[in-house]
This record gives structure tokens, sequence and C-alpha cells, in this order.
């Protein structure tokens, strides 16, 4: 079972690295980015390719895991293009609990919903009974707060990549995106009904409500998210 599982995990880096994110970098060299939120940095998956843009100056990383982060650090530290931060990011300032999960790409704030059939799918490929390994209490903070804080005039590009807990991020932002700060928002969707309280809609309505506007959807080979590229447009 492990052959298949390792198999698996290898096919979906595979396209990943060679057919998902390339598509990503080769439609952002496009656009004239400095400053770089990368929200859910987990390894450095979208730092790889966000340093080979030329035009950015600053990418601040935010991963909540300090086993991950401590791994980043030893990747990245030397690049002083690259802020990162150990920092859990929400709608607002609290205690949560947070699900380490056995694959930790996936770990996150959001509640599973057992009855996912893609749930079910997915641990039976990771031959755990239960994805979920443990928790733990994490202090969290929004980017309003860490905008505020650290004098960030602009981000050219936010992405998010949160493991259902987009929305939460978005609405810490809300400050920040009224003051038209933001000028895309890069954002992984999910349609797997996998997180409770989950909704899409809601989701793109925040975008539709605060200006943006869909640019392009890069949709995942054989998995059941999208990540999504909007403009601000006033």
């Amino acid at each position: 079972m492990n052959i298949f599982k390792n198999f698996i995990l290898y096919l979906l880096n595979l396209i990943r690295n060679h057919i998902h994110q390339p598509k990503i970098l080769n439609y952002l060299i496009k656009l004239d980015i400095k400053n770089v939120f990368d929200v859910g940095a987990h390894e450095g998956e979208t730092l790889e390719y966000l340093k080979k843009i030329k035009s950015i100056s600053k990418i601040y990383s935010f991963e909540p895991q300090i086993e991950i982060y401590n791994k980043t650090l030893k990747k990245y530290d030397s690049d002083n293009r690259i802020i990162l931060n150990n920092l859990a990011l929400s709608s607002n300032t609290e205690d949560k609990i947070f699900f380490i999960n056995a694959l930790s790409s996936t770990s996150s704030f959001s509640i599973l919903d057992k009855d996912s059939l893609w749930l079910k799918i997915k641990n039976i490929i990771l031959n755990e009974k239960d994805s979920i390994k443990d928790s733990i209490i994490l202090k969290t903070s929004t980017i309003d707060k860490y905008v505020n804080e650290n004098n960030i005039n602009i981000i050219d590009l936010l992405k998010i990549d949160t493991e259902g807990h987009e929305l939460e991020v978005l609405m810490g932002s809300q400050k920040t995106i009224k003051e038209n700060k933001v000028k895309y928002i890069l954002i992984e969707l999910h349609s797997s009904k996998m997180y409770k309280n989950y909704s899409k809609i809601k989701i793109e309505q925040f975008l539709k409500n605060n200006n943006f506007i869909l640019m392009k959807s890069f949709k995942f080979p054989f998995q059941t998210f999208v990540d999504n590229l909007y403009e601000y447009k006033e």
C-alpha cells in the first residue's frame, strides 16, 4: 500500500511541478508584480516559481506549522527577497485549533467532513483511517494587522492556499483591499465538499463585492480544486 501511496504522491508532485505551476508562472510573468504575499507557503512550493519572476522585489511568506517553517528557513533564509513568517492568518486575532494532517500540505484550521467521498478516497490513497494526526492551538493574526505593522503600501499579488480557510484570510484583509492595496489575488478554490462550512460561492461573492474580476483559471488535473487569478477593477 505504501508503494501505491508513494507513487500517487510522486505523480501529483510531478504534475504540480512540471505542468500546473509552470502554467501559472508563465501567466504571472506577464504582469507587473513586485510585492507578493504567499499565504500558506508550506515548504516553499509556490516560492520556487515566484522567485523566478525577476520583477518581484519582495515575497512575504506565511506558514503556521513551525516544523515546516523551519524547513523553509533553511532553504530561503539567505534570499533577501523572501521574508519568512511563522504566522497563521485568519479573519481576526484569536486562539484557534489547527489540525495537523498526515499530508502536511493539507493541514488547516478547517474541520473535515468525514462523510465526504473525496476525503474517503484520499484516506485510502494515504492508507490512513483518519488523516488528522494531531491538533494544536495557534494564535492567529490578519493581513490587515500585518500590513499596518509593517508599513506595506501595496500587495501586487496575494496568493492564498489555506486548505478551506481562504474566506477567513480574505475577511482579515478587508481594510487592505478597501484601501486599494491589493492588485491581484491568486486563490485556491475547492469543489470536493471535504471541509465543513466551506463555501466556494461565498469566496467568489466576496471577491465580486470587492471589485475583483476573474482573469484566469488554472485547473489541477485529476483533482477537485482550481487556482483562480483575480484582478482588482475599480
